[in-house]
């Protein structure tokens, strides 16, 4: 019986399969106080195949990760081998701005993504945190909303397609321009939101928008998160170019910079026409201009900071109000998007009975909290999302990651 190779010595066997020039000092990738034993920046999706290969060979775990701005979602990891920085993989492959798609590769970052598109008057419409710094990867893998959704697609309803490396070597391709599929799997959505849990995206096609030609930020304060909600329903339902409807709590709201008050936060988006037109109507609601964009700018860096014990509670529209309340009683900057449902509460520190608390409460709304961030003492206590998530990822993943290489412990697993 042969013995497993040691893990210097797998690594080293790894070293020789890719390009002197793709390693990097592992210290720089540390995740939950982890640091690899290597780590390597490939140039080409070939390249990331390879390297999974090799590792799954050597049963080497390996953390993709490109901007590094969700690096404390999920349960903590307690042991990984290799940091896969994707950040290598940052070409635009092919823009058609006439058919309004545009296919990346997934280190590309949002910013980049959306310079490219302004050029010609289109956008990628999705807002997720903390900022435009996330990569295409990143932002597909983590599928965490913005302010946005639900007045506008979510992440995995722009896909077109994806293509990803599998542990096994193999690049797999789903949806638009498919070269190969995997019999029964819709892989652009399957991947979507798993953490990299069954393979690593590569390269991703979207369809994207037209960039609104006008947008304006306007805020109305209120005394209570009750006339808070009323406003935000009349606002929902009296048809305006909205693409934003967000409640803040008194205390969110003052730290954004908003007027002291409980406040709705309303983004209008489209022709100049619409949005003027909008505007009229929404003062007459009651909503006075914001400054520009910095509200939502901090509600996304607030929603992505990795520091902080940052909760995603996902309740329906008619219970947005109580969950946030929820949360301030709890101690958090709290604040929801009216559409999709999601509540964020932000503490600068919070106790697993907190989070249990506030678990109790988005589910008996029928609804399910998410922790988004969050020190590793925490996270050692309390399950990321529902139990259900992780049974049926380790389902699919013995299919597609077998060796639980990828990212092993973020879904609480073992193996």
């Amino acid at each position: 019986m042969t013995s497993p190779a040691s893990p210097s010595s797998a690594i080293a066997a790894l070293r020789h399969l890719l390009p002197a020039d793709t390693e990097r000092g592992g210290h720089a990738y540390e995740v939950d106080d982890v640091a690899p034993q290597a780590a390597f920046a490939p140039n080409d999706r070939m390249e990331v195949a390879t390297l999974l290969k090799g590792a799954a060979d050597a049963g080497l775990t390996v953390v993709p990760q490109g901007s590094r701005t969700a690096i404390a979602l999920g349960a903590p990891l307690r042991a990984y081998d290799v940091a896969l920085d994707m950040r290598g993989l940052q070409r635009v492959v092919e823009y058609v701005p006439d058919d309004l798609t545009l296919t990346v590769e997934a280190g590309c970052t949002l910013f980049t993504l959306q310079e490219t598109l302004a050029a010609h008057g289109q956008y990628l419409p999705i807002d997720p945190p903390p900022d435009d710094h996330v990569t295409v990867g990143g932002l597909l893998a983590t599928a965490r909303p913005g302010a946005w959704r639900g007045h506008l697609p979510a992440a995995r309803d722009l896909v077109l397609g994806i293509e990803a490396a599998l542990p096994s070597g193999e690049l797999v391709k789903s949806g638009g321009r498919v070269v190969k599929n995997v019999t029964g799997y819709d892989l652009h959505r399957m991947h979507t939101g798993a953490l990299g849990a069954f393979g690593v995206i590569v390269q991703a096609s979207f369809k994207v928008a037209p960039l609104p030609a006008s947008t304006m930020t306007l805020a109305a304060t209120l005394d209570d998160l009750h006339a808070a909600e009323t406003l935000a329903l009349r606002t929902w339902n009296a048809g305006l170019a909205v693409r934003a409807i967000s409640m803040l709590t008194r205390e969110a709201a003052a730290h954004i910079g908003l007027r002291s008050g409980t406040a709705v936060l309303i983004e209008l988006a489209g022709s100049e026409a619409a949005v003027a037109r909008s505007a009229i109507d929404a003062r007459a609601l009651g909503y006075e201009a914001a400054p520009s964009s910095m509200g939502w700018g901090y509600l996304r860096r607030l929603h992505g900071d990795a520091a902080a014990t940052v909760l995603r509670l996902g309740v329906p529209s008619d219970t947005v109000a109580q969950a946030i309340e929820a949360c301030r009683t709890a101690g958090a900057l709290a604040w929801g998007h009216l559409a999709s449902g999601a509540v964020i509460a932000h503490f600068d520190q919070a106790t697993a009975a907190t989070v249990r608390h506030l678990r109790a409460t988005a589910e008996a709304a029928g609804g399910f909290l998410q922790v988004e961030a969050a020190p590793v003492s925490l996270r050692e206590q309390i399950s990321p999302g529902a139990p259900g998530d992780a049974i049926l990822v380790a389902a699919l993943r013995d299919r597609f990651d077998p060796g639980r290489i990828l990212n092993r412990g973020r879904w609480g697993e073992t193996l």
